[in-house]
């Protein structure tokens, strides 16, 4: 079972395809996300069990809340997780990665986690 606490859920529309359990990051407009790329800022975790196509509209977990989130490596449970280029979730071990989410739990790559949503606003160096 996951351990996470109760999302903070907002809808934004999908401007690309958009995989479950993914980080995302603002669209170019308003009320828009796209996934992340590798150690981007992201701003919430996408939380539907199905893909999005661009113009799909998706509930996506913010700031304020738990989520979940897949991850591609072993995690330990209170390391702080950076998307990689298909936005799911790795450990923070190298100077200039942002990350969006602190592991409430541990798990191994193709896990899906409970994790709590805090986008940072400035880089760090290593949570390793």
């Amino acid at each position: 079972m996951s351990v996470h606490s109760q999302p903070r859920l907002r809808t934004f529309k999908a401007e690309g395809v958009i995989r479950p359990f993914r980080m995302v990051k603002w669209g170019t407009a308003n009320d828009q996300m796209l996934e992340c790329d590798a150690n981007e800022k992201g701003m919430g975790i996408y939380q539907g069990t199905e893909s999005l196509a661009a113009g799909d509209f998706g509930e996506v977990a913010i700031q304020g809340g738990g989520a979940l989130l897949e991850i591609s490596e072993t995690v330990a449970k209170g390391k702080f997780l950076t998307p990689t280029a298909d936005g799911v979730g790795e450990v923070v071990d190298a100077a200039n990665e942002y990350y969006c989410a602190i592991a409430q739990e541990s798990g191994v790559a193709g896990d899906i986690i409970g994790v709590e949503v805090i986008p940072a606003t400035e880089s760090v160096s290593s949570d390793a």
